[in-house]
């Protein structure tokens, strides 16, 4: 799905004549079955059209945001990211709540401050798009602390607990398409690090069998470290170089030519890497990545993330 796409795809929430109807849902710590809020039914419309105008404002109105796959994620800016590793269990729920009937969340048996996270359901005739919401700590307020409220003229304690339903989401499921606003806070969340661990490890695993490094340990124990094991994920997925069967030899000469990776380390007969640090092993994952360019017109070195593919035909289609 590219930008265009989505924009398409969620065109029906802003059609004037849409009869636009939610339904919220509650995901509590530590239990994955989704719970429907009871919400009064004029108030309903109100939530609908702050997180209609949060898609519009955070989505549509982007037009210089594109569209990555989440496997091939970097530090880029100006992006969305679609989901297409291994579908965590917390993740199946934004299916999960459109096709199968779930429990009412009750006061008698819940408690607001257990609620982790919401999913919230649009739809407009056959057409819905489901998001996923992470609460934040104050979107949960009397979860901790002493609380004061108005009472008559004074304050006085105030004992319950209350939920702030901002409009601020992370992820949007549109299309049987997963979309991530919001990679950072997602991170750690939704088992979405123990997915990329299992997936940096291909990473780890391709690298291994170039026998390009000369301890593979070095690598190894980065893999909890997830801005990195992202990048080994890209490894595993599309690396170029990998790819295309750029030899060893290729891949060391290039490095000593590109000012880039000067200070890279080597094994002392010059066959292998030698990734004592963690500057070294970031160098060495851009090489596989390439992402260390050199102009063929200019001859200048560049450092680059963002590499459209440009073939003949396109090139001629386009004079």
């Amino acid at each position: 799905m590219n930008k265009q796409e989505l924009n398409a795809s969620l065109q029906f929430l802003f059609d004037e004549n849409a009869q636009i109807e939610i339904v919220l849902y509650a995901i509590l710590k530590d239990n994955n079955q989704p719970l429907k809020l009871d919400i009064k039914g004029e108030d309903l419309p109100e939530i609908a059209k702050m997180f209609i105008e949060s898609i519009h404002s955070n989505i549509l109105e982007k037009d210089d945001f594109s569209i990555l796959p989440l496997s091939t994620a970097d530090e880029r800016g100006k992006c969305f990211y679609q989901y297409d590793l291994e579908l965590p269990d917390e993740l199946k729920l934004l299916e999960s709540v459109i096709v199968n009937e779930h429990n009412a969340f009750s006061f008698r048996t819940n408690q607001i401050g257990d609620i982790d996270s919401l999913i919230i359901v649009i739809g407009a005739g056959e057409k819905e798009v489901s998001i996923l919401k992470k609460l934040s700590p104050v979107e949960v307020i009397g979860r901790g602390g002493y609380l004061l409220g108005k009472s008559n003229q004074r304050f006085e304690r105030f004992n319950e607990q209350l939920l702030r339903v901002g409009s601020k989401f992370q992820i949007i499921r549109v299309n049987n398409n997963l979309i991530i606003l919001d990679l950072n806070a997602i991170e750690k969340s939704f088992g979405f690090h123990d997915v990329i661990k299992r997936e940096a490890a291909l990473g780890l695993t391709a690298i291994d069998n170039m026998h390009i490094v000369k301890d593979m340990n070095s690598l190894n124990s980065m893999i909890n470290n997830i801005s990195f094991a992202r990048k080994l994920t890209k490894i595993a997925r599309s690396s170029p170089v990998i790819n295309l069967g750029i030899s060893n030899v290729e891949i060391i000469a290039f490095s000593k030519r590109h000012p880039a990776t000067a200070k890279m380390k080597y094994s002392d007969n010059d066959t292998k890497f030698d990734l004592k640090s963690k500057a070294l092993k970031d160098l060495f994952v851009k090489l596989l990545n390439d992402d260390l360019l050199t102009s063929e017109l200019t001859k200048m070195f560049y450092e680059s993330l963002a590499k459209d593919d440009v073939n003949n035909e396109e090139i001629i289609e386009a004079n």
